[in-house]
Order: structure tokens, then sequence, then C-alpha cells
């Protein structure tokens, strides 16, 4: 899936700054959306506009089809590390299990829909494809200015539980498992 940003693509990774991007291409292309969500919505849980999740807000393609696309990478490690621990996975499983659902899917985590690899957070950076300029998590202002978007970039939606820390062994696994992730990112280093 990919947001639009005007003439341009921004590929949906999870959890390399997308929700911090799906606000800011709202406040730059869609200020209608803006406007309703800002002052004709009431929030659940209390908190304001700029502490929510917006993904489902930005319009979007299934297909990159004759556009530019921006993409945002991250460390592959790193991103797992980010993604168990955004969905508590290590306080609820505990790190073993949720690296043998990741590699041989077994869809046997209690609570989880399918298996940790068809969720969004794993999935494989390098599944896009097209004309596609890759961001590192450190370039977030590059990638802003290759899609047009003058806003301030605020950060939304950080893993509020802690993350795994993983031994050698498990950090060897994870990056086996996402190679040409790891290929990905190594292509992009300075």
């Amino acid at each position: 899936m990919y947001f639009i940003c005007g003439d341009k693509l921004l590929a949906f990774n999870a959890k390399c700054a997308t929700s911090t991007f799906c606000w800011a291409i709202l406040r730059q292309y869609y200020p209608d959306t803006v406007d309703l969500l800002s002052n004709h919505t009431q929030w659940a849980n209390g908190k304001s506009v700029e502490e929510q999740q917006h993904h489902r807000h930005v319009p979007t393609r299934a297909t990159s089809y004759k556009h530019q696309v921006a993409q945002i990478v991250r460390e592959p490690v790193d991103r797992f590390c980010s993604a168990a621990g955004f969905m508590n996975l290590t306080n609820r499983f505990g790190i073993e299990p949720v690296l043998n659902d990741l590699v041989n899917e077994t869809s046997e985590l209690e609570g989880i829909r399918g298996s940790i690899a068809a969720n969004i957070h794993f999935k494989k950076q390098s599944r896009f494809s097209g004309d596609i300029t890759y961001f590192r998590m450190d370039q977030l202002p590059e990638c802003a200015d290759f899609l047009g978007i003058k806003a301030p970039l605020q950060t939304i939606n950080r893993t509020s539980h802690e993350k795994p820390v993983l031994t050698p062994k498990q950090k060897d696994l994870v990056r086996d498992f996402y190679a040409d992730d790891v290929a990905l990112w190594e292509s992009i280093q300075e």
C-alpha cells in the first residue's frame, strides 16, 4: 500500500515513521481532513488529534504504477525490536516464541491474527517495487522534502513498551530472515 502525497507516494513500511508522515501528509495535502479530525471529531481516549494514528485517513493506492515512491528504511534488527516492543510481544510471549513464529509461520501466538511474518509491522521492507527513492530513518527531513511536505514533522506513535534485547544468535536469525532487507539497508548507507 502507498500513501498519496500530491503526485508522489510513500510506501507503507510500518515502524519506519509512517505515523509521523501520515499526520504530515494530511496537514500538507488534505487540510479538509485535518479540519474534520481536529474540529469535528471527539476522540474516545481523550487524547488530542496529534496523538492519534491517522493511516486510515490518508488516501492510498494499491500499486505504485507510474508514480515516484519514497520509502523509509530502517535497520532490520532495530525495526524488528521496535515492532516487537510496539506489540508488547516480549512481555506477552517471550522472544523465542516470537522468533519461532516469525521464521516458521506457526500462527500459535494467542491473540495474534495469523503469523508474525504476515503482520504489517513485520512484513519485509524489500517487498515494494517501482521507481523508489530510499531514505534511512535518519533522513526523515530529506524524505519530507522529496514528498513536498513543508509541515514540520511531529513524532507520533513511538513504541511505548520495552523493546527486546536480542542475543547475537537471535540478531543473526533476524538478519537471516530479513536478508533482502539487510541488503537494501546496506545499499543505502552513506
